[in-house]
């Protein structure tokens, strides 16, 4: 006698929306470190966000509000208002700007290679590097670089929702 069991879990029908944020997490686990200058330390931050976009072909436009955690700040917001996204090659690049609690800034330039966009039903994955370009306060001067990977969920046609995390390294805060 043969028996066949389904076994289907009511949790596995949010899979799909779990599956992003669990790749972005394995990439930034498996990615390669960037080689660590004797006066840089860890950095790391993570986030989750809002986003509007503009589809201006073959760009896309994208606007970007996020609150999260970063190492040195806490709390953090980010903000990005000139992210853009090659729709053909799945390339980009973006600016954004990192706030802490205290009004301390860190400016990371991020940018995204040919093929570092993965579309995914109802939204894509990305993955890239970045280098940070200076900030405000304790960050005054900060240099250092990494890597970051994240995921995003269209809502609408424009607007969504998603996630986003960076490993690498920082120049001592306040140094």
């Amino acid at each position: 006698m043969k028996t066949t069991t389904e076994f289907t879990s009511r949790s596995l029908r949010h899979f799909p929306f779990l599956a992003l944020p669990l790749a972005a997490v394995a990439l930034l686990t498996f990615a390669p470190q960037p080689a660590r200058a004797s006066d840089e330390i860890p950095f790391h931050a993570n986030f989750i966000t809002r986003f509007e976009s503009l589809l201006e072909f073959p760009l896309l436009h994208v606007r970007v509000h996020a609150r999260g955690q970063a190492t040195y700040m806490g709390t953090t917001t980010a903000l990005t208002t000139d992210q853009l996204v090659n729709v053909i090659d799945g390339s980009g690049s973006a600016t954004y700007t990192l706030t802490g609690v205290n009004g301390d800034t860190l400016v990371l330039a991020l940018v995204v290679p040919v093929g570092g966009t993965i579309n995914v039903e109802g939204g894509v994955l990305f993955s890239g590097t970045y280098t940070i370009t200076g900030g405000t306060g304790r960050f005054r001067g900060a240099m250092g670089s990494g890597v970051f990977g994240g995921s995003a969920l269209f809502l609408t046609e424009t607007d969504g929702i998603g996630a986003f995390a960076v490993v690498g390294t920082i120049s001592s805060p306040g140094s």
